[in-house]
């Protein structure tokens, strides 16, 4: 199975699970707004049953939220690290299908061998105030 995991909004956090082939086995859409960080672990290990299940990750690197990017790409490198998988960072725009990027992401990542740092690309820049 691979993971996927969206952090993109600041609303939601979307989570998947894929076969072998792309096909979406489980998909769950938590409503998160701001506080990515303390819903996404849980609930990543509320849709697996065993963590050795999973073969590879597949995360969301942008554009979306600044704040919500980093949890989501920091969450995903660090148990592609952790549990020595294979990881691969997404664009997903507002019309491209997710079924569709699973897909074609599963296919790239079982080529993938080891661990590769996934940086997020937000796609303006942090809104900083003072």
């Amino acid at each position: 199975m691979f993971l996927f995991i969206n952090t993109a909004s600041a609303e939601e956090i979307i989570l998947a699970l894929a076969d072998g082939k792309g096909q979406i086995l489980v998909k769950k859409n938590i409503k998160a707004k701001y506080k990515q960080s303390e819903k996404l672990l849980l609930n990543i290990d509320r849709i697996l049953k065993d963590i050795k299940d999973i073969k590879g990750i597949i995360v969301v690197k942008g554009p979306g939220s600044f704040t919500a990017l980093r949890i989501g790409v920091a969450t995903a490198n660090t148990l592609a690290w952790a549990l020595h998988l294979p990881i691969v960072g997404v664009k997903l725009e507002e019309k491209t299908k997710m079924a569709a990027v699973i897909e074609k992401s599963v296919k790239k990542i079982i080529k993938y061998k080891k661990f590769r740092l996934v940086m997020p690309e937000y796609g303006m820049e942090p809104n900083i105030s003072e």
